[in-house]
This record gives C-alpha cells, structure tokens and sequence, in this order.
C-alpha cells in the first residue's frame, strides 16, 4: 500500500495595517466601492455563463479603465464561485453523514416519542440535501449574498442601517501579484499595490493605483497624482520574510479591507518550500485532533524516535478571536521542539471534508473541520517560517495502523501511533499488515487479489461493528488492541 507524499499550498498571509490620512482615506473608500460592484458584475456575468474576456471589457467600459484591476475583480470573483461550488460539496456530505447516524441512533431507540423527533430530525436533513443536491444536478452555483446573509437579514429587520449595509458590500480591493510587473517606485512583485520599504527609517509603505472614474480618456497612461501612497505597519515576526520576499523581487498579492474604521492589508506570497523528501533524515509525522495534536518522530529506518503530545482543550470552545490564538501559539510550540530536536522534514494528513456527525450539536461543534484545517494552516506556516519542509500524505487507516501495529509495541497512545504512521508514509514505507492477524483475518495465506489495503479495509470493518456492539456493555476506553482483537474474532458481544 504506497501512497503519494505531496506538498500543501506554499503560502503565506501577512496580517499588515495601513494608516490612510482623510484625503487618502476618501479614495481608498471610493476605490473600493467601485471595484466591489465590479466583481459583483463579474460574478452574475459568470453565473449567466458569459466568457471571462467580454466579461473584462464591460468592466473596463463601466467601473474603471485599467485592465489590471478589471482583471483582479474577475479573479476575486472566480474565488467566490469556487468557493461557493466547495460549499455546495462540503454540504452534501455533511448532511449524508448526519442522515446515516440519525438513522443508526433511530434503530436502536425505542421511545416513542423520541423516535418521532429524530423522524423529524430526518425529514428536514432530507429536505436541505435535495436542496444542495440541486445545485449539482442542475450545474448551477449558489447565490451569494456579498454582505453576508446575517446582515441582510439584520437589514431587513431593520436592526441595521442601510450606510452600514453598503460599507459591508463595499469594503474590500485585491490585487494579484506579478513578479515581472513593477509599481510606482519601480519595486517588483505588484503593479497596482506596491509594497515599498524605506531602510532609513526601516519602515513600509504601500502605493495604491487608483485608476480615473469611466468616461475619463487620459485613465490609460498612469499617472503619479493617481497614486496613493499610505503608512503600512507590519507585525515584527513577519518583516524578515516579507523582506525577504522584496528583494528577490518575488510576486505578491495584497488585499485591503476596510473593517470598523480600520484598514486591514492582507499580503500573500510563496515562502519557497520546494525541497523534496529526505530518506536519509528523520521525519516527524502529526495527527492533528481537535484537542490534541500529537508529534511522533521517526529515524530515517522507520523506527520510533520520540513523541510528545500538545493539548489544547479550550480550542473548539473558545471565541473566533482566541481560537487564532490558541492555535497559532500551539504551532509556534510544535515548531520549536522539532527545531531544538534538529528534524528538518514533516508529514501532516491531507486535509479532508469528511465528518462522524451526530443528532448532538456539542459534539458535531467538536468535530467540525474549521478546528482542523485552522491547526493545519497555522502549523504549516510556523514549521516553514523556520525552514523545515513540510508535506502531506493520505490518511487512509492512519489512526487504524497505528493503533493495532504499533500502539503497544512502542507504549503510544492512538494519536501518537497514527502520527508514527504519518511520518513512515511520507518516507516511502509500506505498512503490511502482520502475518499472525492475516491468519485472524482469512483463516488462511492471503490469495492473488488480496492486498494489504484491502486487509486493513476487511479489518476497519469488523472493527467498527464489534466496537458498536461491546460499547453497549463495556467501557471501551481500558480495551487494548490485543483485548479487541480478541472480541473481534471471539465473536463477543
């Protein structure tokens, strides 16, 4: 069972501000509306099906004249489309998973009345997945509320004024990044936001091309007086590499909103993690968790090292605000210990969409991908930031592996196990399943067409039905894979 070790997005998003004076302030704002409308049009264009090319030259003709930005507004909403198509996915596996354990927990409940309720519960989970489940059939996208749907309805309840209403809708600008492509300062890297630092005063600032209102004929050369040019404040742990950035001339891309009078600037670039996989180096291997992420590290042979879990219980019961928090000091953590331990290569589980829903909103808030795919980004970067390569393999039977191979053998738990399992994927291991739990299996030598990823498929299987069926009388929690494996084949239940 050999599975391909790839990389994650090699990106990075520095949280920036700028400080825009009034006059400043009142283009910027100006800009933003225009180029808002802009992608909205963009948007209905290309849910109509209209082609990208017609779509550039009405916005060239209605919003602003400058191909750049016309460009960059048919981008922004592309990303939206996409996004919204990820959701309509996303969704419908969602709701397929909660439909099955609903209908799993209505088979063995007996009250009448709570079995009407989850009758109920059912329907309604039914309802929403033809809804989704249209979209598909039909080829069509999501409408999307620009502004938020909250806050539409917050407008219609009258509990939010119609100025703070278009300030939400026209709060933004992007502009994608050109490494060939210089701004005002001749700095390469963005033609219409450039990014400029000052060593006398080691500090930053950015140039903002603000392109003349439609109609106008002298829009097509750019001129100095259309330029903005604003005070921008980056974080002290980011300056290096966005130093770095500037002078290989590397391309980025900026995005400024506008967010309760302030003015956030958002700077994405390549950190340049090309380096490939070391079979010669030990590589640590994560299993990321909603409470805990647990580190193992493996020698370059395939054997055990050291492990060491990192707990974050508050995570998934914490505000939006302190969740950022939390997990950007957990990978700061994680990133430090692999550096003092010298490991310069990492393997993370590719992120996937698929959830074990349940009829409880607590558990289904603790099992929710966003905890997961924010560890994931934020670990990502930290372990970049401090040069060690990161990649991703699948995490088929992970945590499966791990735990019946080699949990007891080396004294780990079941999510330092799967991380073992992790790091033996990314260097090229395969994992046989062994001889003697074969024999359990098949009762005999496995025949042609009986690969290992199918005897790990046969013992997934046979695992979820006997934990479902001893769960009912015993606590599961003390079993050992050894106590499994006997009720598995015993037959117990």
């Amino acid at each position: 069972m050999k599975f391909k070790t790839r990389k994650p997005a090699d990106t990075i998003t520095v949280p920036a501000r700028i400080y825009p004076d009034e006059v400043a302030e009142k283009k910027l704002v100006s800009f933003m509306r225009r180029f808002q409308a802009a992608k909205r049009t963009a948007y209905q264009a290309l849910r109509r099906g209209k082609k990208p090319e017609e779509i550039v030259k009405d916005l060239y003709r209605k919003f602003f004249p400058n191909a750049r930005w016309c460009q960059w507004a048919l981008e922004d909403a592309k990303a939206t489309i996409k996004s919204q198509k990820e959701q309509v996915k996303m969704h419908i596996s969602d709701l397929e998973a909660k439909i099955e354990k609903s209908e799993e927990k209505l088979k063995r409940t007996r009250n009448e009345l709570h079995r009407r309720g989850i009758l109920a519960r059912i329907a309604k989970l039914r309802a929403k997945l033809e809804y989704w489940k249209g979209f598909l059939e039909r080829d069509e996208v999501p409408p999307a509320v620009f502004g938020g749907k909250k806050n539409l309805l917050l407008l219609q309840e009258g509990k939010l004024s119609k100025e703070k209403w278009r300030e939400l809708r026209s709060n933004a600008f992007y502009s994608v990044g050109q490494a060939n492509q210089k701004g005002l300062e001749g700095q390469h890297g963005n033609a219409n936001t450039e990014i400029v630092h000052d060593e006398v005063t080691d500090s930053f600032r950015l140039n903002v091309y603000v392109p003349p209102e439609p109609g106008d004929e002298s829009g097509r050369p750019r001129r100095d007086e259309d330029w903005v040019t604003v005070p921008l404040e980056v974080p002290a742990r980011y300056r290096p590499l966005l130093l770095k950035c500037l002078a290989e001339g590397r391309a980025y891309t900026v995005r400024v909103v506008r967010r309760n009078g302030r003015f956030d600037c958002l700077v994405s670039f390549s950190l340049g993690d090309t380096a490939e996989v070391d079979r010669t180096s030990p590589m640590a291997g994560f299993d990321l968790n909603p409470d805990v992420v647990a580190v193992t590290v493996v020698l370059p042979d395939g054997n055990f090292k050291v492990s060491r879990l990192f707990w974050c219980h508050d995570l998934v019961h914490a505000s939006h605000e302190k969740r950022e928090w939390i997990a950007g000091n957990l990978a700061k953590e994680v990133a430090d210990w692999l550096e003092s331990l010298g490991v310069k290569q990492v393997a993370l589980e590719e992120l996937s969409f698929a959830q074990d829903h349940d009829t409880d909103r607590a558990f289904n808030r603790i099992t929710h991908n966003f905890c997961k795919k924010l560890l994931f980004n934020r670990t990502v970067v930290a372990l970049r930031k401090r040069g060690i390569a990161v990649f991703t393999v699948p995490a088929h039977f992970t945590s499966l592996i791990g735990y019946f191979k080699y949990s007891e053998t080396y004294g780990l738990n079941t999510h330092q196990a799967a991380a073992l399992v992790v790091a033996r994927r990314a260097l090229g291991f395969k994992e046989r399943v062994p001889k003697a739990l074969v024999q359990k299996l098949l009762g005999r030598s496995p025949m042609e067409g009986w690969t290992h990823g199918k005897l790990w498929g046969r013992l997934s299987g046979m695992f979820k039905a006997a934990r479902k069926k001893v769960s009912r009388y015993f606590n599961t929690r003390a079993f050992t894979p050894s106590a499994w494996l006997e009720h598995i084949f015993a037959g117990a239940g």
